[in-house]
């Protein structure tokens, strides 16, 4: 094994759309937990009726999910 190849596996460079995907769907995935129980901790927002606000919510957290499996996998399998 020569020097530069030696050099590689243990430099090997940062995924960066995967990190970048694990830690925006981890914003997500809290931001909509938070939404999706906004009426049961209490917190009052006033425009949109609290409904959409809980569907909104579970939508985000759903979306913040995809993009953490999308993140494991890209991380996992860099193509």
């Amino acid at each position: 094994m020569s020097i530069q190849e030696d050099f590689r596996k243990k430099n090997k460079p940062v995924n960066v759309r995967a990190l970048f995907d694990l830690v925006m769907g981890l914003i997500y995935a809290i931001v909509g937990a938070v939404l999706a129980v906004s009426k049961f901790i209490g917190l009052e927002i006033a425009f949109p009726p609290p409904d959409i606000i809980t569907v909104f919510g579970i939508g985000a957290f759903v979306y913040g999910a995809f993009r953490i499996f999308r993140g494991v996998k890209s991380y996992k399998n860099p193509s």
